[in-house]
């Protein structure tokens, strides 16, 4: 299932990974504009914008941010996916972004409500790709809702790291001017950080569905490059698989093996971004959606 920057597809991919390069990707056919319809996709949203989709456990349920005519700023929205049929789940004042599951029952979400209530001077004026926002857990109907971060500045891209006895949260934060990649105990709230660096940029975190390799996109700010960093959690030390080749951002785990980085890509000179998948044991790289259109946010259902 991908997205691009306005509306949700639903999309079955079967990746082989044929054609799969470890160089970068050379460039492929530009997809024609009835290219999804024609591969048995289903366009789900048809609002303005819709944006990162996560797939609930069983893959019965779809969640996401949408900008509607109806509300102001982003809200949560979520789909029964046997019905095609959407309901809101925020009523928030600011945005509300960056929704996952937790279990069948509750979610994690961003919230810009809080921060710009708390300092409507100090966050007059902010960055778009980094609000002024904090953490929250909620059930599915936004009713019992739980602030778990008060850092001034901006949290968000969470992913959880669902331990049975110490169930936690990864999430990208800027503390001190610095981006960085950090985690919470869901139970005791305690914060610790993973990595941040002067003159880096540390976001879009992911975690392998084994626990064993931690993923996120780094910009150094000085040559103004991205990487993509794999960390392997037991040796502490992080390589880069890819560098240096455009702008990267929304890295996602396929949730069954083999092991598969999905992510968002905009090659150099290139206008659009396109979605790529990195297999981490042939260490080889292949082009799953490329076209007129930018395609970003992937998320992939158990069993893809």
């Amino acid at each position: 299932m991908t997205v691009n920057r306005s509306t949700v597809w639903i999309y079955g991919i079967l990746l082989g990974l044929t054609g799969c390069s470890h160089k970068s990707p050379s460039p492929s056919a530009v997809i024609p504009a009835d290219f999804l319809s024609a591969q048995s996709t289903q366009q789900i949203t048809f609002s303005p914008e819709s944006d990162h989709p996560r797939f609930s456990d069983d893959s019965s349920l779809l969640l996401y941010q949408s900008r509607r005519d109806t509300h102001r700023g982003w809200q949560l929205y979520e789909m029964d996916l046997s019905k095609i049929r959407e309901r809101r789940v925020t009523f928030s004042d600011g945005d509300a972004f960056d929704a996952i599951y937790l279990n069948s029952n509750d979610i994690l979400y961003a919230s810009t409500t809080d921060e710009i209530k708390e300092s409507p001077l100090q966050n007059k004026n902010f960055a778009k790709e980094a609000p002024p926002s904090e953490l929250y857990m909620s059930d599915r109907y936004g009713n019992e809702i739980v602030r778990l971060t008060r850092q001034p500045g901006y949290e968000g891209e969470a992913i959880l790291w669902d331990h049975p006895q110490k169930p936690t949260f990864i999430f990208t934060s800027k503390r001190s001017d610095l981006f960085g990649v950090y985690r919470m105990d869901l139970h005791s709230q305690q914060i610790h950080l993973i990595s941040a660096e002067k003159n880096k940029e540390k976001r879009f975190p992911s975690l392998s569905p084994d626990k064993t390799h931690l993923a996120w996109v780094e910009r150094d700010l000085q040559n103004k490059t991205d990487s993509v960093i794999l960390l392997k959690l037991q040796g502490k030390i992080p390589l880069a698989i890819k560098q240096e080749d455009g702008v990267y951002r929304d890295l996602f785990f396929a949730p069954q093996p083999p092991a598969r980085l999905f992510y968002s890509v905009t090659r150099t000179r290139e206008k659009n971004a396109q979605i790529e998948v990195y297999d981490l044991e042939k260490q080889c790289t292949q082009v799953v959606l490329k076209g007129s259109d930018s395609f970003a946010a992937t998320a992939v259902s158990r069993g893809t």
